[in-house]
């Protein structure tokens, strides 16, 4: 089983070709040029992705690559890579790597690990001598913190505690209640099936706030995050910590969202400062 990215998706359906955007507050139109101005001004940027919606990440990648030409000291964040994979993103990055040796050192094989749209970010950073980040915790040590709790890993030394950030706490309210209702709909997870995913959650959503804030003290702006829309839309539990850890920083979201609409829809208002309809998933 694996944790939720995003929000549920509708039936699959063919494509659309355009994204239609649109501010999350007022629900007015929004072009391109809006979107790549309002992510320039900035600290940290979260775009929530509909994880294998190719027009999804395409339409991320030409706002990141968009970004850069407007010469943005900006960082690219990923969700797909943890941190115990960053010398080997970083190889890559120098091209002391190719690219089919990065995929299986830093365990990116296939096209659902590491998607075009992923590619041409990470491309694109390369190309202008941007940081990329290994923004998630190393993933032996979530599935700890799944199976026996967050307590063993607040013993760890020093190496490992380098690959993680435990959270003090968990994140409660309609993150929460939002996380059971969508994890409940599977069969055969009982309460403490679910306790253990929604602390990895949690575990994903600390540690990619430390990376965050960790690029933001480094000098870089915009940090762009790249991760599952559930982790941000609304009251996600990546964007509570990133403004709870960075009260003086500027986040700005961006939702991807597998529907067509003409319109913001009514359900979508506050979901994020932008959101961009995408259509379905293509039919397969």
């Amino acid at each position: 089983m694996s944790l939720p990215a995003c929000r549920g998706q509708a039936t699959r359906a063919p494509a659309v070709t355009e994204a239609r955007l649109f501010s999350g507050e007022d629900g007015a139109p929004i072009s391109e040029a809006q979107v790549v101005a309002a992510m320039a001004a900035s600290d940290v940027v979260l775009i929530g992705e509909q994880h294998g919606h190719p027009l999804g990440l395409a339409l991320a990648a030409e706002l990141f690559e968009k970004l850069l030409a407007t010469g943005a000291n900006a960082a690219l964040a990923l969700e797909s890579v943890g941190r115990d994979h960053q010398a080997e993103l970083d190889a890559f990055l120098r091209s002391e790597l190719d690219e089919a040796a990065f995929r299986k050192a830093a365990d990116l094989e296939g096209e659902r690990k590491f998607p075009a749209g992923h590619r041409r970010m990470v491309l694109a950073a390369q190309a202008k001598g941007r940081p990329v980040i290994a923004a998630n915790a190393a993933r032996a040590l979530v599935k700890r913190a799944r199976l026996e709790g967050l307590e063993p890993l607040r013993a760890l030394g020093p190496e490992e505690k380098a690959l993680i950030e435990v959270p003090e706490e968990l994140t409660e309210g309609t993150y929460r209640e939002q996380f059971v209702a969508l994890m409940g709909q599977h069969a055969g997870v009982d309460a403490a099936t679910l306790e253990g995913f929604y602390r990895a959650q949690n575990v994903w959503d600390a540690t990619m706030a430390g990376s965050i804030g960790r690029a933001l003290a480094a000098g870089s702006r915009p940090v762009v995050q790249v991760v599952g829309g559930f982790h941000v839309d609304g009251a996600g539990g990546l964007y509570q910590r990133v403004r709870a850890s960075n009260p003086s920083a500027k986040v700005w979201r961006l939702s991807v969202v597998a529907e067509v609409a003409a319109a913001l829809r009514a359900e979508d208002r506050g979901r994020a400062d932008v959101v961009a309809y995408v259509g379905p998933l293509p039919a397969t």
